[in-house]
């Protein structure tokens, strides 16, 4: 679940230009033409960003990213996980690898742990379906509107065109005959929840990097994931005030150090992990970088977690006047702004 630092749209433009004259295969820079489209197909409700064309051996500074693009949901009912796929102009799947990050953005609503908009779904290469059983979901409706922010990257030898990034979500219409409890996903970051880039440096050797706050209602966690960089080693999420570890996970990595997957933990079956809101939680993002050289920007981390109300007190309301729900959507729609497209907020 992910934000990642963007330079400056003449900054990369130039990049870009210098790469087309270095390398053949690197197109230079123009306006993305990606949109986003809304679909019902077996079972799933699809958000589909494409086409983009992806040069060989380009990194995601390098290439003209697609717009931050939103859209209506049109169906009214239940959103049970989530699962990314990446396709060519005919199709055909592509490796996971093209994919720096994902976000999908609910702007009606608030995180758990900060005023900013809802993340209900993040990935990066790494990240590998997330399914929850149909008794649980995420309620939409059919005005509510989705916003998709998706980084590529391709540091393959072939180069690809017309790609399309497809989310997939299991979903339920409110007419199924199957009752389905109401789940709000969250994020946190081992950085202050607001911020342009939630990126950090990484000094050579074992570094922790952490942030800590109160969720704004009580509940249960039925389920987490993660998201860290190269060298990562740990993510944990402590419970201060109760002085124990909730969750901890290891990534799976090779032997350079980058990650392949980081495990999904499922609580659903213990009937989640108690979440107080007079609580203080931490998460940390450990790392261990082998060079002896600091890395700029190097780490990140960032959990994904699914959560239940158990009380009377409903989900916290969205405030459109908070400060930092205003810089939250200015910092989401900056990477238009970049790009030359206009901007517009769905409400």
């Amino acid at each position: 679940m992910i934000v990642i630092a963007r330079a400056r749209a003449r900054f990369r433009c130039a990049l870009a230009v210098i790469a087309t004259i270095a390398f053949a295969t690197h197109a230079p820079c123009a306006r993305a033409q990606a949109t986003l489209e809304v679909y019902h197909d077996h079972g799933d409700l699809v958000l589909d960003v494409g086409p983009t064309d992806l040069p060989a051996n380009t990194m995601h500074d390098m290439i003209h990213q697609p717009p931050v693009v939103s859209h209506v949901v049109g169906m009214d009912g239940w959103i049970h996980g989530y699962r990314v796929e990446i396709v060519d102009s005919a199709g055909n799947p592509l490796t996971q690898r093209l994919l720096h990050h994902l976000t999908v953005i609910d702007p009606q609503a608030r995180e758990l742990f900060s005023p900013k908009m809802l993340r209900i779904a993040a990935a990066g290469s790494e990240t590998g379906p997330v399914n929850m059983p149909r008794v649980l979901g995420l309620r939409v409706s059919p005005t509510d509107s989705l916003l998709v922010d998706v980084m590529l990257h391709n540091p393959t030898d072939q180069a690809y065109h017309g790609v399309h990034v497809r989310v997939r979500m299991p979903f339920t219409s409110t007419g199924s005959l199957v009752p389905t409890v109401s789940i709000y996903p969250f994020t946190l970051e081992a950085t202050p929840p607001v911020m342009s880039t939630h990126a950090f440096d990484l000094p050579p050797g074992r570094s922790e990097h952490y942030w800590e706050g109160k969720p704004a209602v009580g509940g249960r966690l039925l389920g987490a994931s993660g998201h860290l960089h190269k060298y990562g080693v740990e993510l944990r999420l402590e419970d201060r005030t109760a002085h124990r570890v909730l969750w901890s996970v290891k990534p799976d990595t090779d032997s350079t150090g980058e990650i392949r997957s980081i495990p999904f933990g499922n609580f659903v079956w213990k009937f989640g992990l108690a979440i107080d809101p007079d609580h203080v939680y931490r998460l940390t993002a450990v790392y261990d970088n082998p060079t002896d050289t600091t890395i700029v920007d190097g780490g990140m981390g960032i959990l994904g977690g699914v959560f239940r109300l158990t009380g009377q007190e409903p989900w916290p309301p969205v405030d459109r006047t908070n400060a930092e729900y205003e810089y939250d959507v200015k910092e989401t729609w900056r990477k238009n702004q970049m790009n030359g497209v206009g901007m517009h907020m769905p409400h």
